[in-house]
C-alpha cells in the first residue's frame, strides 16, 4: 500500500466532483422493492438538473454510470449529452449488484463488462471505478487493476474497510491499495465518529450544521476532496404514487422540492469552493501518481517484544534494518523506542528524518491487545488440565499485564520524533504474526506459498499457518498461547540448565549426540495433549511455572522482565519426568518430537492448498534441523526462511504488510551500518598502546586466504552489517575447515559453550563439491538457515563443519552477494583447493555481534585471535610483522 503523501502547489487542498448515477429503479431495489414503472424520472431530472447546477460552477464531474442504464433510450441521450458538456464516465457496475456477494466470476463480469460497454456505447475511455452501495473488496480491486482502471473511489478509511481489503490500514490519502499495482484508491472522505457521510445526500436531511462540521473536521487533514453527489440530491420528487412506503420518499428525498435542494447544495458547493481548489478528476489522478512516482515513500518500521530495532524502506526496497542489541550492545534488547537503532538506520538509510511519511510498530496496539490478552487470560483459566494449572497464572497475568503494558509505550516513538525532528508521522500497527509471515512472504523468491510463523508467544498466538497467492495473505489457522512449540523447546533449553529465549539453539546442537531412548520418548510425548493443527501442551508440565527471584541488575541492564524474575517456561513434575536421563537423549527427545508435532500441525494445511514452497518465519524456526526436516517431510519443491526469522525481523514484515507489497527476493541482508577507512584506522590507532600493530594491505583478501591456509584465525570485519543472528562474512570470524578439533578449542577461545559445529561459508558455484540434496534449498543457503547433507569430499577435507549426523549448515557467497568474501574463499581454493571455510560469528559470549570499528577491536583483543582483518587494514598483536600474501 503507496501512502505517499499527496502535495500540490495550491495553497488550498484540491477537491474534484464525483456523482453516482443510481436512479429510482436502483434505490428501490436497496429496499427491496420491485420497480414497476418503464421511465425514472428520477434519474431524468436528477441528471439534467445535475448537469446545469455543474454549468453554473464551471465544473467537470466524474458520473458513475451503470451499464444497464444504457439500454434505456433517454438515459443514453441524457449520457450522451453529458459526455458533450465534458463530464467523464466512469463505471458503476453493470447491474448494481453487491458485488461482495458476487463470486469471482461474477465480479469479472461486472468489472470488465461494464467498461466494456460504457466504452463502446458511449466512445469514451472509462478509467474509474466505483462499487455499487461502497460493497469492494480485495477481489474486486485486483480485477480493477487487471483490467487496466486507473483508480477506485469505493472506500471509506474505516476498519471496516480495512478487513474488506484484507490489509492493515486504509488511509485517508489516496494511495496505491497494493504496492506495484497501478490502479490508485481515491478514498471518500472520512466521517468517524460520525454515523453518516458529511456528502450532500445525507446533508440534506441532517442540515447544513452537519454538513459544515463534517467539511471542518476534513478539511484539517489537509487532504485533496472527493465530493460525491447522487441525483436525488438535485432531482425532482418522485410521483406520489411511485412512493410506497415513507421511507422511498425520505431515501429518494422526495419530501423536498428540486428549487430547495439545489438552493442547499449550491450553499454546500459554495462552502467547498471557499476552503478548497477545484481540480478536474483527470488531473487529481495524474498528479497524486507523479507525485508517488518522483517521492518513494519513506517507512520507519519498529520491532518490538523483546528483540527491539528498527528498518527504513523506500517504497517496498529496504534501506536499512538494524536491531537495538547491536547499538546498545545487551543481546536481546528490549529497549523502547530503540532510539539507537532508529539513529543508525536513519545515518545508513541516508535520509532526512522529517520526510519520514509514517512509522509502522510491528505490534498491536494497547486497545486492540487487551481485548486479546483478557479472552488469552479467561481461555487460559478456564481450560483445566489439573491443579497444578492454577498457581500460577499469577505469572500469566504478569506477563500479559507486562506486554500490555509495553503495548501502551508504543506512541513514544511519535513523542520522540515530535520532540527531535518537529515532526508527527501517523503511526500504524500490524498484529505480531502477520508481520512475521509478510517479512518471509513479501520477500521469497515464490509468488505462492504455504506461510508457518512460529514462536513462543506474540500478540497472544504462537503459530499461525496462511496461504500466500499474489501478494495476499490468507490465513488459515491459528495456535493461541500458551500451547506454543517455543514455549516446548524453551522448557527443554531451561531444564537442561541453558538460558530460555537465548540458548535453545545449544539444544538443536546437542540433540546430535543423544539417542532416541523410547520410554523417555513416551513421556514427553503424554505432555503433548493433542497433536495436529489444534496441538495442545498439558500445562501441569508446561508454560510459566513460578517467580524463582529477582535480578534487579537484568533490570538495570535491559533485560526484559521475565529475565529480571528468572521465570521458567517448565513445572517441576516436567523436570522429574526427564531425571535420570543424560542431556543429550533429552535433547534428542525433545528435537524429534518438536519436528512431528511440528509436521502434524502443518501437513493438514499443505495437502488442503496443494502449494509446494513453504515460507517460514518466527523464533521457532531459527532450529535449522526443524526447517530442513519439514520441507522434506512435506514435500515442498522450495523452502525459504527469512533471514532474521526471530522478533527482530518484525519491522521489515511490518512495513512490508501496510505497503501490501508483492513477493520480491533478495540475496543479501547487508542493511546495517557500514564505516569508513578513516572510522576503521581511527578505531585501531586508539589502542596501539595496548600493543595491537596493524597496516594497510594491497590486497587484503589476498592476504587474508594466505594466513588462512597457514592455519590462523581471522576475525573479518568489512562493509555494512548483516541484518539477523547469522554472521554472513562481514562480522565473521574465518577459518579453515579441516581441523576437526576446531569446534572445541575456538570455542573455549571465545569462551562459548556450542555443540553445534561451525557453519561453513562456500563458494555458490562449487557448492555441489561440498553439499546433496540442495535442490529447493538454494535462496535459504544465501542466509545460513537449513542444513545440507555433506558429501564425502566435505566430509574427508572439512570436518570441522560437519555434524555428526553428516550435515552442515551453509552460507553460499557469490560476487554479487559479497565480492570481498568470495574473492577470500577464491585465493583459498587456489591455496588449498577448497573453496569453503568455517564461518562463525564475530562476538564473544553472551555479546552480540560486532558492530563498529570499536566493537570489534575490543572483541579481538579479549579474544586474542590471530589477526584482525578491517576492511583494507590487518592487524594483530604479535611485534613481529607477519608477511603479506604470497602470490597465488
Amino acid at each position: 500500500m503507496n501512502l505517499g503523501k499527496v502535495d500540490f502547489s495550491n495553497e488550498k487542498p484540491s477537491f474534484t466532483v464525483h456523482v453516482d448515477l443510481d436512479g429510482a429503479r436502483q434505490i428501490f431495489e436497496v429496499h427491496g422493492i420491485q420497480y414497476d414503472y418503464k421511465d425514472d424520472p428520477l434519474f431524468e431530472s436528477g441528471l439534467k438538473n445535475t448537469l446545469d447546477l455543474f454549468d453554473e460552477y464551471r465544473i467537470k464531474a466524474v458520473l458513475f454510470t451503470i451499464a444497464d442504464d444504457l439500454k434505456d433510450g433517454r438515459k443514453r441521450e441524457l449520457l450522451e449529452e453529458a459526455v458533450l458538456r465534458g463530464h467523464e464516465i466512469a463505471s458503476h457496475s453493470v447491474t448494481h449488484r453487491r458485488l461482495t456477494q458476487l463470486s469471482l466470476e461474477e465480479k469479472r463480469g461486472e468489472i470488465a463488462e461494464s467498461k466494456r460497454l460504457l466504452e463502446s456505447s458511449l466512445n469514451v475511455s472509462v478509467r474509474g471505478f466505483r462499487a455499487p452501495h461502497f460493497a469492494i473488496d480485495r477481489e474486486c480491486l485486483e480485477l480493477l487493476d487487471e483490467y487496466g482502471y486507473e483508480y477506485d473511489s469505493s472506500v471509506f478509511p474505516t476498519a471496516r474497510y480495512a478487513k474488506l481489503l484484507e490489509v492493515p490500514i486504509v488511509p485517508s490519502a489516496p494511495h496505491i491499495p497494493f504496492y506495484g499495482a497501478k490502479l490508485l484508491e481515491l478514498p471518500l472522505p472520512s466521517f468517524r465518529p460520525r454515523p453518516f457521510p458529511f456528502h450532500p445526500c445525507y446533508s440534506l436531511i441532517l442540515g447544513q450544521t452537519y454538513f459544515r462540521g463534517g467539511l471542518k473536521k476534513f478539511r484539517q487533514s489537509n487532504l485533496p476532496l472527493m465530493f460525491l453527489f447522487h441525483l436525488t440530491d438535485v432531482a425532482n420528487p418522485l410521483p406520489g404514487d411511485r412512493l410506497k412506503n415513507w421511507r422511498l420518499k425520505l431515501m429518494t428525498l422526495s419530501h423536498l422540492r428540486a428549487d430547495k435542494k439545489l438552493e442547499k447544495c449550491r450553499k454546500m458547493l459554495d462552502s467547498v469552493t471557499d476552503q478548497y481548489s477545484y481540480t478536474i478528476n483527470k488531473d487529481l489522478v495524474e498528479n497524486v501518481k507523479e507525485d508517488l512516482r518522483k517521492n518513494k515513500t519513506l517507512t520507519l518500521a519498529i520491532s518490538t517484544t523483546h528483540e527491539t530495532g528498527a528498518a527504513i524502506l523506500e517504497g517496498a526496497t529496504v534501506k536499512a534494518a538494524v536491531s537495538e542489541e547491536r547499538m546498545d550492545r545487551v543481546k536481546f534488547s528490549t529497549q523502547y523506542p530503540p532510539v539507537r537503532s532508529i539513529e543508525a538506520a536513519i545515518k545508513t538509510a541516508g535520509v532526512d528524518p522529517r520526510k519520514i511519511d509514517r512509522i509502522v510498530v510491528a505490534g498491536l496496539p494497547s486497545r486492540k491487545l487487551f481485548p486479546k490478552l483478557a479472552r488469552g487470560q479467561w481461555r487460559d483459566f478456564t481450560e483445566f488440565h489439573g491443579l497444578s494449572d492454577y498457581f500460577p497464572h499469577f505469572n500469566k497475568i504478569l506477563y500479559r499485564a507486562y506486554y500490555f503494558y509495553r503495548s501502551l509505550g508504543y506512541r513514544a516513538v511519535q513523542k520522540y520524533f515530535q520532540k527531535n525532528y518537529g515532526t508527527k508521522p501517523e503511526l500504524h500497527f500490524v498484529e505480531h504474526h502477520l508481520c512475521h509471515a509478510s517479512s518471509v512472504y513479501r520477500t521469497a523468491p515464490f509468488e505462492d506459498a504455504l506461510i508457518v510463523t512460529a514462536d513462543g508467544v506474540g500478540d497472544e498466538l504462537s503459530l499461525t499457518v496462511s496461504e500466500g497467492r499474489n501478494g495476499r495473505i490468507k490465513r488459515l489457522n491459528e495456535i493461541p498461547y500458551p500451547h506454543s512449540f517455543g514455549q516446548f523447546y524453551t522448557a527443554c533449553t531451561q531444564i537442561l540448565g541453558f538460558r530460555g529465549g537465548r540458548h535453545e539453539g545449544k539444544i538443536t546442537g546437542l540433540s546430535g549426540f543423544g539417542k532416541l531412548d523410547p520410554e523417555l520418548y513416551r513421556k514427553v510425548k503424554e505432555t503433548i495433549r493433542k497433536s495436529g493443527p489444534d496441538f495442545t501442551l498439558d500445562k501441569r508440565y508446561y508454560s510459566e511455572g513460578f517467580v524463582r527471584g529477582f535480578s534487579l541488575k537484568k533490570l538495570r541492564k535491559g533485560e526484559n522482565l521475565f529475565e529480571a524474575l528468572q521465570y521458567r517456561n517448565y513445572k517441576s513434575p516436567l523436570k522429574r519426568l526427564i531425571d535420570g536421563y543424560t542431556r543429550e537423549d533429552v535433547a534428542a527427545v525433545f528435537q524429534t518430537i518438536l519436528e512431528e508435532e511440528m509436521i502434524e500441525a502443518v501437513r493438514p494445511f499443505a495437502e488442503s492448498t496443494g502449494l509446494k514452497n513453504l515460507a517460514l518465519a518466527g523464533g521457532i524456526f531459527a532450529n535449522v534441523k526443524l526447517n530442513d526436516v519439514l520441507f522434506r517431510a512435506l514435500g515442498m519443491k522450495q523452502v525459504y526462511i527469512f533471514p532474521h526469522m526471530g522478533d527482530g525481523g518484525l519491522s521489515v514484515g511490518a512495513a512490508l504488510e501496510l505497503l501490501q507489497a508483492r513477493p520480491k527476493s533478495f540475496d543479501s541482508v547487508y542493511w546495517g551500518p557500514s564505516f569508513t577507512e578513516e572510522e576503521m584506522e581511527s578505531a585501531l590507532k586508539e589502542v596501539t598502546s595496548e600493543g595491537l600493530r596493524y597496516r594497510r594491505e594491497h590486497n587484503i583478501e589476498k592476504t587474508v586466504a594466505f594466513h588462512l591456509a597457514e592455519n590462523k584465525v581471522i576475525a573479518r570485519f568489512n562493509g555494512a552489517m548483516e541484518f539477523g543472528p547469522r554472521a554472513l562474512c562481514n562480522r565473521s570470524i574465518l577459518y579453515q575447515a579441516s581441523d576437526p578439533s576446531a569446534n572445541k578449542w575456538l570455542n573455549d577461545r571465545l569462551n562459548r559453550t556450542e555443540f553445534m559445529p561451525f557453519a561453513p561459508v562456500a563458494l555458490e558455484d562449487k557448492a555441489s563439491l561440498f553439499f546433496e540434496s540442495m535442490e529447493g534449498t538454494e535462496h535459504a543457503c544465501k542466509f545460513m538457515t537449513t542444513i545440507l547433507k555433506c558429501t564425502d569430499f566435505a566430509k574427508t577435507r572439512c570436518p570441522a563443519v560437519v555434524h555428526v549426523d553428516g550435515t552442515a549448515r551453509p552460507q553460499l557467497i557469490s560476487e554479487s552477494i559479497n565480492p570481498s568474501a568470495t574473492a577470500i574463499l577464491r585465493h583459498y581454493d587456489k591455496l588449498t583447493g577448497v573453496p569453503l571455510l568455517v564461518n562463525t560469528s564475530f562476538n564473544m559470549h553472551e555479546e552480540p555481534i560486532v558492530c563498529s570499528p570499536e566493537d570489534a577491536v575490543r572483541a579481538y583483543l579479549d579474544s586474542k585471535l590471530d589477526f584482525l582483518a578491517m576492511g583494507p587494514f590487518l592487524a594483530w598483536l604479535k611485534e613481529e610483522d607477519p608477511p603479506s600474501g604470497k602470490p597465488s
